[in-house]
């Protein structure tokens, strides 16, 4: 894949403001930045137009309104190709305006994160929550069914009420993926329905490509599979060899790699590749002939975190310079041959 710049206008605004506070505790001490010059704009929707790596975000919704900057889309790196948004149940007027506006000015688009563990996960604390009451013999596998298609159906419905660009379809369960059925036939059943919508793939491709007659996979733009614990270039190439099995697309991979947590110690909370080392396997042409597939980007989870290093986004920002290098001058090339 071709690699281009970051054009020096969109680079130089590559953070934007957001309205002013006027709660003391609230109050975001960090600088703002511009995001009405209508240039940077132009030249940072000119970069996305081009062949380039993608970048992607784990950015968190809210019902809320946002009272910090790194809640704010606007206020969030603009060469980012793409936010994949969780929690978005009754989200909040100012982030959906939020998701028009930066599609409109930046290009950057929004997507709802559908998620099969978060449905996992409820039903689970449900049930033991029911054990050893009357209620106890409720929670059963056709139950399970029964809920995990209800619930991802409202997961869908949010795409739609919201303005969202699409939708990315996490599935971080076992290989034994049966009891995800539901799940995976009421999104191929609503991908059908939209097939405007983007469709991304995160995590274990391999296990849901086992479902009979799902197009889940297959159909998806990109393939997002995560380093977990991989925090160098041969157990991530291993990891995602393992995932690439029949049926799954190899021609378009992106890598995911974690910030690590402000709460739980900041760099010494780092787990698997940092976005720096993940960056670097996704533009090593040897893992592509190792592990045999296409890598156009790299996604970054924990994302919200990444806003209070400095500069703001500080590792976000460096590993989009290693996806997208500025190319060297021509002029400089040619003063080094005649050395």
């Amino acid at each position: 894949m071709k690699r281009i710049f970051i054009p020096v206008l969109a680079a130089a605004a590559v953070l934007s403001s957001c309205s002013e506070w006027t709660e003391a505790e609230n109050k975001d001490y960090l600088p703002p930045m511009r995001q009405d010059d209508p240039v940077a704009q132009a030249a940072i929707r000119e970069f996305k137009a081009g062949e380039h790596m993608v970048t992607m975000m784990h950015v968190k919704g809210s019902a809320a309104e946002p009272n910090r900057q790194n809640q704010h889309l606007t206020a969030m790196p603009d060469s980012v190709d793409f936010f994949l948004m969780s929690d978005v149940d009754g989200l909040h007027p100012v982030v959906v305006a939020e998701i028009a506006r930066v599609r409109a000015t930046k290009a950057t688009r929004t997507l709802n994160v559908v998620d099969y563990t978060a449905i996992r996960n409820v039903w689970n604390a449900m049930k033991e929550a029911a054990s050893g009451t009357a209620d106890e013999g409720y929670y059963t596998d056709e139950q399970f069914a029964s809920y995990c298609r209800t619930e991802t159906e409202k997961q869908l419905a949010n795409c739609i009420a919201y303005g969202f660009d699409g939708l990315v379809v996490s599935y971080l369960g076992g290989a034994d993926s049966s009891a995800a059925v539901p799940f995976v036939e009421a999104i191929d059943e609503w991908h059908k329905a939209n097939p405007e919508k983007l469709l991304f793939f995160r995590g274990y491709p391999a296990y849901i490509a086992t479902i009979e007659n799902q197009t889940v996979v297959s159909d998806s733009d990109y393939i997002i599979i995560l380093t977990e614990k991989a925090s160098a270039s041969v157990p991530i190439s291993r990891q995602v060899r393992e995932q690439l099995t029949s049926g799954v697309p190899s021609d378009r991979v992106v890598l995911e790699a974690s910030v690590p947590s402000v709460a739980d110690g900041n760099d010494d909370a780092q787990v698997g590749a940092t976005l720096q080392v993940a960056a670097q396997w996704v533009m090593d042409p040897k893992t592509s002939s190792t592990v045999k597939c296409d890598k156009v980007g790299l996604a970054a989870s924990n994302a919200q975190d990444d806003y209070f290093n400095s500069p703001t986004y500080k590792r976000i920002r460096e590993a989009i310079a290693i996806l997208n290098p500025e190319p060297e001058n021509d002029s400089e090339n040619e003063n080094n041959d005649e050395k």
